[in-house]
């Protein structure tokens, strides 16, 4: 049976913007390679994500610009975090 997810469907799943109610996660700009990340997080993830360069301020109170993925379910971040082999675990 084709398992087909709506949210592709009407492709709306790739968030052009940064949602405000989306979780969060620091992508270190080594790891980034969107398209494999995208291509990862379309075959394993079913709910919304966005990838953005977004500003940020650091704990020294500096402004800088980073990358990040963001998700609207929260299970999928820590998903994301724990099984993406393109993240780099220290």
């Amino acid at each position: 049976m084709l398992d087909l997810n709506v949210l592709d469907v009407l492709d709306c799943r790739k968030m052009d913007t940064v949602v405000p109610h989306f979780s969060k996660v620091l992508v270190n700009r080594s790891d980034w390679d969107s398209d494999k990340i995208d291509d990862w997080i379309t075959a394993n993830l079913k709910g919304r994500y966005y990838l953005l360069d977004q500003p940020y301020i650091t704990e020294e109170g500096k402004l800088k610009s980073a990358r990040f993925a963001g998700f609207e379910d929260h299970k999928e971040i820590t998903y994301f975090i724990l099984a993406c082999p393109y993240l780099r675990r220290n």
